[in-house]
C-alpha cells in the first residue's frame, strides 16, 4: 500500500499547525472572520440568490409554464379579479415543498417571476409558507434587478391585420421571412426566421397594415413544444384562442364550406385554427382545451 503524501510525522504535526496559523491571520489581525453574528448581523447575498419568490402581476400572461416545469408540483394557478387587470390567472408557491432550483424563473417567457434574497422563510404552520399570487405580488421589483435574459428586438406578427401581400417578405434584406399557405382557406402567412432576423424593421415599414410590430423579446432558455393543427379534427370552436395567453392563435374563415340553409342561402363558412407560432410560449393550454384531439403537442402533460 502506498505511503500518504504528508503522513509522516513531520507532516501530521506541521500541516495543522500552518493551517491554523493562516486562520489566526485572517481572522485575528486582517479582521476577515468566517463567521458572522446572526442575527445581529446579516451577509450581503448576491442578486443571484435564490430565495423568496416574487410575481409581477403585470408582465406575467398566466401561461403556467412555470407550473408545469416544477418538479416538485409546489406551484399552482389561481384565478383572481384584478381592478386594472380583469380577470386573470396567477400562479401561487408552497415554499415549504419548493427545491429553490430556479426553473420556474427561467422557464418564464416574460421574465415576470424572479427569487429575491429573503431566506428567513421558517415558521411553525406550513400553511403560514404557502403563498398565492397576492403574496407573491411585486411589480417593481423586476425593474431594480438587472436581468441576466437577454431580449432582442424583433418582428411580431398579428395576423387579424395580414393581408398576405408578402411585400414584408420582399424587402426583408436577409430573406428571413416566407410566405408560407394555410391549408383551407386559401392564403399565406409570413413565417419569421428569428435566428437569422438582424432587427433591421424593413418588413415592418412594408406592411401596409401594420400588421408587423417591432417588439422585445427575450431568449429562451428551453426549446418549447409547438402545437400542430389536426385540421380533419378541427370544429372551430375557438376553445383554443381563449384559452392562448400569448394571443399566438387566430381563427379564420375557410371559403367553400358554407352549408345551404333551408331557404336556399348559404351559412357561415367553418372557421379553423392559425398558429403565429413566433408568438407561442409553448405552454400547451391550447392543447388542454381542445376537446376534439385537433392540436398536438408531443411532451406537453394532460
Amino acid at each position: 500500500m502506498a505511503k500518504r503524501k504528508g503522513s509522516g510525522t513531520l507532516g501530521l504535526v506541521v500541516r495543522p499547525v500552518r493551517r491554523t496559523g493562516k486562520q489566526v491571520w485572517s481572522s485575528l489581525i486582517r479582521g476577515k472572520p468566517n463567521t458572522i453574528l446572526y442575527p445581529y448581523q446579516k451577509l450581503d447575498l448576491p442578486p443571484t440568490y435564490r430565495g423568496k419568490h416574487t410575481l409581477d402581476f403585470k408582465r406575467c400572461i398566466g401561461c403556467s409554464n412555470c407550473v408545469q416545469i416544477c418538479p416538485n408540483d409546489c406551484m399552482w394557478m389561481e384565478k383572481l379579479e384584478d381592478p386594472e387587470l380583469g380577470k386573470i390567472e396567477r400562479p401561487g408557491i408552497d415554499l415549504g415543498r419548493c427545491l429553490f432550483c430556479g426553473l420556474c424563473v427561467e422557464i418564464c417567457p416574460t421574465v415576470a417571476l424572479h427569487e429575491t434574497v429573503e431566506f428567513e422563510l421558517a415558521d411553525r404552520d406550513r400553511e403560514k409558507i404557502k403563498f398565492g399570487p397576492k403574496d407573491l405580488r411585486d411589480d417593481t421589483y423586476a425593474g431594480q434587478v438587472v436581468e441576466e435574459r437577454q431580449k432582442r428586438l424583433l418582428p411580431v406578427l398579428d395576423m387579424s391585420k395580414c393581408t398576405s401581400c408578402e411585400k414584408c417578405a420582399g424587402e426583408c434584406p436577409e430573406m428571413c421571412i416566407a410566405m408560407m399557405p394555410i391549408e383551407g382557406v386559401g392564403r399565406s402567412k409570413p413565417e419569421i426566421n428569428y435566428n437569422k432576423c438582424t432587427s433591421e424593421g424593413k418588413c415592418v415599414i412594408a406592411c401596409p397594415e401594420k400588421a408587423l410590430e417591432m417588439k422585445d423579446v427575450y431568449e429562451s432558455y428551453f426549446e418549447m413544444p409547438e402545437p400542430k393543427l389536426v385540421l380533419q379534427n378541427c370544429t372551430g370552436c375557438g376553445a383554443c384562442v381563449r384559452a392562448c395567453p400569448a394571443d399566438a392563435i387566430y381563427m379564420m374563415d375557410m371559403p367553400g364550406t358554407e352549408k345551404v340553409l333551408k331557404d336556399g342561402k348559404k351559412g357561415k363558412p367553418k372557421k379553423r385554427a392559425v398558429f403565429v407560432l413566433e408568438k407561442c410560449v409553448g405552454c400547451g393550454r391550447c392543447f388542454r382545451a381542445c376537446k376534439f384531439d385537433a392540436i398536438e403537442m408531443p411532451g406537453v402533460r394532460e
